[in-house]
């Protein structure tokens, strides 16, 4: 699934809180963090499905914030492709963790972007549509081990005995510490769209 449609420029504020890169006078490092994300984060969400920018080109999103911070931008992004390329998770598993992060934040754009990336790695409808609603009727047992392992730790800080247990059992322990780090990616990425009111398109009916 490739993106589409992408928002109109003129449709809200789609900085939330912070300025439009393309509104300022950008530095020559800022313009090629700039340049960066339109050639590598954005072609990947756009395969994936989702829109990284406005129907003017304008960055949307976390890609924003990453354009006016280059350096912790571009740690960031190094750290989702270090995950991305070695992670032990199958595809579904770890949108069934970013979800779960996105809801707990209600993250808009996070959860946006991922119902998309879900779709375009084979998650069920089902099982999309039980994560934004709270109910995991329909769920396989390696999705609700990853769902509750991580609705766990980011709504109480803290996991059961079974509930991690559960989770070994599904995935291993390398799969454990791979949900731990992909966990933390989402809760940061959560962080900075919720601190700068960060908007999001609507969600497309499957």
């Amino acid at each position: 699934m490739t993106i589409s449609v992408r928002p109109p420029a003129g449709d809200r504020d789609w900085g939330g809180r912070l300025p439009r890169n393309e509104t300022l006078d950008l530095d020559d490092d800022q313009r090629a963090a700039r340049e960066e994300i339109l050639e590598r984060s954005a072609r990947w969400a756009e395969r994936a499905g989702f829109a990284p920018t406005d129907d003017a080109g304008g960055l949307i999103g976390p890609f924003n914030a990453f354009a006016l911070r280059p350096a912790p931008g571009r740690a960031f992004n190094r750290w989702v492709q270090t995950d991305q390329r070695g992670s032990s998770l199958p595809a579904p598993i770890r949108e069934v963790v970013i979800l779960t992060v996105g809801v707990a934040w209600q993250a808009d754009y996070e959860i946006y972007a991922h119902v998309a990336v879900a779709r375009t790695v084979g998650l069920s409808e089902t099982v999309i549509a039980g994560l934004r609603a709270g109910d995991t009727d329909g769920f396989a047992p390696d999705e609700l081990a990853a769902h509750r392992f991580t609705d766990e730790l980011v709504r109480t800080h803290r996991v059961t005995d079974a509930t991690y247990a559960a989770a070994v059992d599904a995935f291993g322990r390398d799969g454990v510490l791979d949900m731990v780090h992909l966990a933390g990616m989402y809760l940061a990425t959560s962080a900075l769209l919720n601190a700068f009111e960060v908007p999001a398109p609507p969600i497309p009916e499957p």
